[in-house]
């Protein structure tokens, strides 16, 4: 059997995060993504893959930070209108109306509308031209909002995943 172009369909469901990115000029970007995952839990250690010439893997080349905002279902169309790629500076969750707060220790905000937000720093940017990069990155923090998951971080609300190409579904506990 022969490797088809959506091959990778068969590793999904996935979580949708929304990636809260500041350029060097401390301006936001935001833009869903689902490649995300844990490489070690001590220390905490995740793996990201992002297109080179995306504004977010740019920002985290130039910054080295970025927060992973957990998506619930209800803000589906508001994170489509972030997968738009507007030109860069343009600030992606005013387009959605979606708000936006400090983060507890990186500088990348976190959006309000969020249910659980993971505040990363990068400790390896590894550039590939015309494919996917790739960013390692250490969890800082780790904050969740009250009652959206029960006390093994299993989801009381529903969180929206990804089943690839542009279907979606959700899950909750």
């Amino acid at each position: 059997m022969s490797i088809n172009e959506n091959w990778f369909h068969l590793l999904h469901p996935k979580v949708i995060h929304l990636v809260t990115t500041l350029d060097s000029r401390g301006r936001i970007n935001a833009a869903p993504f689902t490649w995300i995952t844990p490489i070690s839990d001590d220390p905490p250690i995740i793996l990201m893959a992002a297109w080179y010439e995306s504004d977010t893997f740019k920002n985290i080349e130039e910054t080295g930070e970025f927060v992973l905002n957990v998506v619930p279902k209800e803000l589906k169309q508001k994170i489509l209108i972030c997968a738009k790629k507007p030109p860069r500076g343009v600030n992606e969750l005013e387009k959605a109306g979606l708000t936006w707060s400090k983060s507890k220790i990186v500088k990348p905000p976190r959006v309000n509308e969020c249910i659980a937000w993971v505040e990363c720093s990068a400790k390896e940017v590894v550039k590939k031209e015309d494919e996917y990069s790739f960013i390692v990155a250490e969890v800082k923090c780790v904050d969740v909002k009250k009652n959206c998951f029960n006390k093994n971080f299993l989801p009381k609300v529903d969180i929206l995943l990804h089943l690839g190409g542009g279907n979606y579904s959700s899950i909750r506990v």
